[in-house]
Order: C-alpha cells, then sequence, then structure tokens
C-alpha cells in the first residue's frame, strides 16, 4: 500500500483548470468574455481584470491515516467584481456570474478531486471593498480525493 504525500494534494489547481475558460461575463455588445481564475497565491498584485476568481485552501486538509489514500478539506472560491463608478456593486453582473457555478462546480470532478457546496455556509454575501474597488463574493466547498489518487 502506498503512502499519501501532502505535496501531491492540490485541490486548488485542479478545480482552476476545470474552471478556466467555463466561466464567461457578457460585454457591451452581446459579446462574452472569460472570467480569469487563479488558484492559491497565483493573483498578482497588479494588471488585475474586471471580474476575477480565486480559489483558496481554506483550513486544514483532513486525513484518515497515514497509509490510507485519502484526504478532504475546504476551499473558497471568491469572486472578484470591479465596482461601478460610484462604488456600488455591479449586482446583476455578479449574480449571472455566480448562477454558472451552480452548473459547474456542485459536484463537479476532476481527475483525482469530488467538490460540493458546504451547505453548512455555502456563500458569503458580495460585499463592496471600496479600498481595492472590487466587490466580493465567497462560496465554500468541501472537497475530497477520489479512489485513484495514488494510482497515478
Amino acid at each position: 500500500m502506498s503512502m499519501m504525500h501532502a505535496s501531491h494534494i492540490n485541490p486548488d489547481t485542479e478545480l482552476k483548470a476545470l474552471l478556466d475558460g467555463m466561466i464567461t461575463v457578457g460585454m457591451s455588445g452581446g459579446k462574452t468574455e472569460k472570467v480569469t481564475v487563479y488558484s492559491d497565491w497565483e493573483r498578482p498584485t497588479n494588471g488585475l481584470p474586471a471580474d476575477f476568481i480565486v480559489i483558496y485552501v481554506n483550513g486544514n486538509i483532513e486525513g484518515v491515516g497515514v497509509k490510507v489514500d485519502y484526504a478532504s478539506g475546504y476551499l473558497l472560491v471568491s469572486l472578484y467584481s470591479k465596482l461601478n463608478d460610484d462604488g456600488s456593486v455591479k449586482a446583476n453582473r455578479v449574480k449571472k456570474i455566480l448562477e454558472q457555478f451552480d452548473t459547474v462546480v456542485e459536484g463537479a470532478s476532476t481527475e483525482h478531486y469530488f467538490y460540493r457546496y458546504d451547505m453548512d455556509r455555502f456563500i458569503t454575501p458580495t460585499s463592496p471593498n471600496q479600498t481595492s474597488g472590487y466587490s466580493v463574493t465567497s462560496l465554500n466547498l468541501r472537497w475530497h480525493t477520489k479512489n485513484n489518487f495514488n494510482k497515478q
């Protein structure tokens, strides 16, 4: 039996790969644009788009035992949207982006992980941050490894 290695547990990067190119936002003239997705610690500090998503590892990663190929934990998926010029939230825009999560994220499965909303605390309501100029909406996801995790 193989041992699970902490360095191989990357639920944020697999979810990023799944979401990359899947979430879009409407632009003027009826066009759409893909929403940029960053995994934990990849987000740059400048040159950010009007809308982007950051996936954070949220809290401890739990295991069953050293020799058991199973781990689980939480991810925080945060949507950042540029505020209107008057500092108000672009509520319609945020809602349209979030609606896409219901079909893409809930029950999603990647090569090594399975994702579900954490129903006890699945959304942190949209709040404006006047300092950054963005509103932030966060979704809590629970993840766990799949049976093929150490069969790579």
